[in-house]
């Protein structure tokens, strides 16, 4: 009876792995869950640095700005986002713009440099001023298709010189200027310039996920930060090269 007992109560140690075994396991699973956060990062958020005076007053020239990818997984870019997009004509030059156009729009800029949206003149408060190089404009945006201008009218190579941006062109919304530490600020959108403008032929916009990208300031600003200067946006109008 008590060998039967004894026998239920018996266990084998297993071979216990020796030290330096267990501290390279331990280094390899903190590489492996390194990587695999810096991957989920990288598909929500992205560093840029602006190069050129395209978005003053907005943007300045140096500048490193936080690119927000993910909100629009969850929904439609919109009137008033500053945006990050590969440039139509080579899309090995990234640049950034103001959307003021969405499907759907009728754009009427005057030689005087006034945008009209839908027949509603709009007063634009974060412009650096209204010169407009290629006189009067009229444009309806099609499906997946955005206008944008740089702030800084008269020193932005932008929609009126090249055209419209596809959605499948768009990098992200920018949120965030982190660099220099002197100048870091959100980019808060301009929604509010367009307010009075209707719909026209647009498509509903899907409404963001208020929650989208709200991670976007604690852990990528610190990876962005270390990576920073990797990713220029050539903002300049050139007459020859945008490299």
């Amino acid at each position: 009876m008590a060998s039967d007992i004894s026998r239920e109560f018996e266990y084998s140690e297993e071979p216990k792995h020796s030290t330096n075994w267990q501290l390279l396991r331990d280094v390899g699973e903190t590489i492996i869950l390194t990587l695999l956060m810096f991957l989920v990062i990288r598909l929500a958020v992205q560093d840029f640095q602006v190069d050129g005076t395209s978005m003053v007053p907005t943007l300045q020239n140096t500048q490193f700005v936080l690119v927000d990818k993910l909100s629009y997984y969850f929904g439609s870019p919109q009137r008033g986002d500053v945006i990050v997009f590969e440039f139509p004509l080579d899309h090995t030059q990234n640049f950034v713009k103001r959307i003021v156009g969405v499907p759907g729009d009728r754009i009427d800029i005057s030689a005087a440099g006034q945008v009209s949206v839908n027949g509603v003149p709009i007063q634009e408060p974060y412009v650096n001023d209204l010169d407009n190089p290629q006189g009067s404009i009229t444009r309806i945006i099609g499906p997946d298709q955005y206008y944008v201008l740089g702030d800084n009218r008269g020193g932005s190579y932008d929609s009126r010189y090249w055209g419209i941006v596809h959605r499948n062109e768009i990098i992200g919304k920018a949120s965030l200027v982190y660099w220099p530490l002197s100048a870091f600020h959100l980019l808060p959108d301009a929604h509010y310039v367009f307010a009075r403008v209707s719909p026209a032929g647009s498509a509903s916009p899907v409404e963001r996920d208020p929650l989208a990208g709200t991670f976007i300031f604690v852990l990528p600003v610190m990876i962005a930060v270390g990576a920073r200067g990797r990713y220029l946006l050539p903002g300049r109008r050139r007459s020859t090269s945008l490299s």
